[in-house]
């Protein structure tokens, strides 16, 4: 039963780190000096996108590991905001290509760099953890993904 007790325990944890996560992500932030707020998984979608851009909303979609209809809700938001613009493919009429404005190349570089730095403080964060226990932790994590999927 002990066992039972420990895994009763662990759920728990990972539930209120989820919960913590979803709310680091859904939280608005100023990424860009004198810009209007923009929620994380915004910030996001411009990076997938790229300064090169041309990707489709399925692309994207496939890219984030969302929805195509999540995808076009948040590069409209984004082409309101100003910093993504979406048109008709050339190639296939049906699909629509996203490309970033300038502004959107702008945010794009400076959420990569706030990306990096981010990345550095969590490893600072983790220095107790070998590769091979971060390594292990990645595979718990998709050990978990994979059972919580099969639940639903």
């Amino acid at each position: 039963m002990e066992r039972i007790r420990l895994i009763e325990k662990l759920l728990q944890s990972c539930m209120l780190s989820a919960m913590a996560e979803i709310n680091y992500y859904e939280k608005p932030r100023a990424y860009t000096r004198g810009e209007s707020d923009l929620y994380m998984r915004e910030a996001h979608l411009v990076v997938a996108v790229g300064p090169e851009g041309g990707l489709t909303m399925g692309e994207l979609a496939s890219r984030m590991g969302i929805t195509q209809g999540a995808v076009s809700q948040l590069a409209a938001r984004l082409e309101r905001k100003g910093y993504l613009l979406r048109s008709k493919s050339a190639q296939d009429r049906r699909q629509t290509v996203a490309t970033l404005t300038e502004k959107g190349k702008r945010l794009c570089a400076e959420h990569i760099a706030y990306d990096v730095e981010s990345y550095q403080k969590v490893s600072q964060s983790l220095e107790d953890y070998s590769d091979e226990e971060l390594t292990k932790l990645i595979e718990y994590e998709a050990k978990m993904r994979e059972i919580f999927t099969k639940f639903e």
